[in-house]
């Protein structure tokens, strides 16, 4: 349960990530600073598995990882790697090509179905969906929604989710870091499991990720808990290393 969105800015882009999950859940860290072979990245994580759901690093590429519901199979006699490990161990790769090929060489067979986006400061972004059986592969031009998912209602949730995205995008400003930020927060059509800012009775969004990425810098700005609501919130920066590639 999360959305994922994104706009390019000039050798750079602007993203940000809603994280949904359910309220008995333990809430995941600020993001933190961290170096993996000699490559600077800001990473949240998770507590309970040890990972994260989104990564970005000093080459400027960013790694969010949301889960298949739909293809997630129910077999409680199988013992699954954690999918938020993969974020942080490919968080050092520098292009989006190199995130696939890392993603290819591992046996994916021993993770639960999801979906890898990779945003480097190119035009395109890369979408990676492993459906439990085969890896699928797509490049994303248009800005504006990279991928979401709902544990409840994925069909209502992508129909009603990529409409407001479409929407703000046609509109005479078009769509901009601070507008991305707006949608994140937003209650369309209501308040409720299909809204980017999502409520449910077991479930809601319980943070924000703005990230820019910019010639200079790379920017990790974490609104905790929901965003409509929240005024807490964590802020981390990197000099930008060199840019990454498609």
């Amino acid at each position: 349960m999360c959305t994922l969105s994104w706009v390019p800015q000039p050798a750079g882009y602007a993203l940000a990530m809603n994280r949904d999950e359910r309220r008995a859940r333990a809430a995941g860290t600020p993001p933190t600073r961290r170096e993996i072979d000699s490559v600077l990245l800001l990473a949240p994580l998770d507590p309970e598995a040890g990972g994260s759901w989104i990564s970005v690093n000093d080459r400027g590429l960013t790694l969010a990882l949301l889960n298949r519901y739909e293809d997630t199979p129910h077999d409680a006699g199988k013992v699954f790697v954690s999918r938020g490990l993969l974020v942080l161990e490919l968080a050092t790769v520098t292009s989006p090509s190199e995130a696939e090929a890392a993603l290819e060489s591992r046996n994916l067979a021993r993770y639960r179905p999801f979906t890898l986006v990779c945003v480097g400061p190119a035009p395109s972004a890369r979408r990676l969906e492993w459906n439990g059986s085969g890896l699928r592969r797509s490049a994303i031009e248009v800005p504006g929604l990279l991928a979401t998912s709902s544990g409840v209602d994925q069909h209502g949730a992508e129909r009603e989710r990529a409409a407001l995205f479409r929407a703000a995008a046609a509109g005479p400003a078009g769509l901009t870091p601070a507008g991305l930020a707006e949608l994140h927060r937003s209650h369309v059509p209501e308040r409720g499991p299909c809204s980017v800012c999502m409520h449910r009775e077991d479930a809601v969004t319980v943070s924000c990720a703005l990230i820019a990425v910019t010639p200079e810098e790379v920017r990790f700005h974490q609104i905790e808990g929901s965003p409509c609501e929240s005024r807490r919130a964590s802020e981390l920066s990197l000099a930008r290393a060199g840019g990454a590639m498609g």
